[in-house]
């Protein structure tokens, strides 16, 4: 029995669900706008408008209390395709997003059980924990994650040479470790700078080999200091795979180097909800 099967198992289900929902939504937006341009084949014919609101929180003598902010949102048949274009770049955004944080807890569980099952890899990797349970020693492992958790990375490559073999020798010829730190970097920018560009990530993509796997996912809309990043559904799901393929060279590497049974006969599962 592969007692790190349950761990890509887990990213597999979860992963599938959240591409499942972009394929969802970027399904129906994309036949209902096309449905629409059909249909209201006139020009600034209004399709939905909005303007926010809010409520003053100190004012106890009653009365009106709604306010307008000023601020509204049309959407018409004149912008309707770069707006949705935009709309499924967001959507598609967040959901690499979602993706990372499954791996980067996927990586945690491989590397706790892995370490847990053989101690002596705490001296290996000079991580200091308590016990060599699996929850403690996961608990211990921020010590060595390291920024971007390169150090996760680092670990792998110290103890898997069939990961660190096959990290850049692979089918698609390029490095998969640097192609994850990239991924890593555009999620900063989507958390923290709601995907607007800034010196520091231009300065980053602008070494070659950056810069050629940016470009292999990514596009920038708009001009500085607005220029933001934009991925579309299609770029999204060939992320995914990759994020797939990844944990797999993970799992296969461990298993062959612990000597642990191989075993790709993954549960079936079917996501309803």
């Amino acid at each position: 029995m592969n007692y790190l099967k349950r761990h890509i198992e887990e990213l597999f289900i979860e992963c599938t669900g959240l591409n499942a929902n972009l394929k969802v939504l970027d399904s129906f937006v994309s036949e209902r706008s096309a449905e629409l341009s059909q249909n209201f084949p006139f020009p600034g014919q209004g399709l939905i408008s909005m303007i926010s609101a809010y409520r003053d929180l100190s004012q106890l003598e009653g009365g009106n209390n709604l306010y307008t902010t000023n601020v509204d949102y049309n959407l018409t048949t004149d912008n309707l395709s770069p707006e949705v274009n935009r709309l499924l770049s967001y959507i598609s955004c967040l959901t690499v997003t979602q993706i990372f944080e499954v791996f980067e807890s996927f990586l945690k569980n491989i590397l706790a059980e892995i370490i847990s099952q053989n101690p002596l890899l705490m001296d290996i990797l000079k991580l200091e924990c308590e016990s060599a349970s699996f929850d403690n020693v996961r608990r211990c492992l921020y010590k060595i994650q390291g920024k971007s958790n390169k150090g996760f990375i680092k670990a792998l490559r110290i103890i898997s040479p069939f990961f660190k073999t096959h990290e850049e020798n692979n089918i698609w010829k390029r490095n998969m470790s640097h192609w994850f730190d990239l991924i890593g970097r555009v999620r900063d920018l989507v958390i923290h700078s709601r995907l607007i560009m800034n010196s520091e990530f231009e300065l980053y993509i602008k070494e070659s080999h950056r810069s050629k796997l940016f470009k292999l996912h990514f596009t920038i809309s708009g001009d500085r200091p607005n220029a933001k990043i934009s991925l579309t559904p299609y770029q999204a799901y060939s992320i995914i795979d990759y994020i797939f393929e990844y944990a797999h060279l993970i799992y296969k590497g461990l298993s062959i180097d612990f000597k642990i049974d191989l075993d790709f006969n993954f549960k079936n599962t079917t996501l309803t909800n």
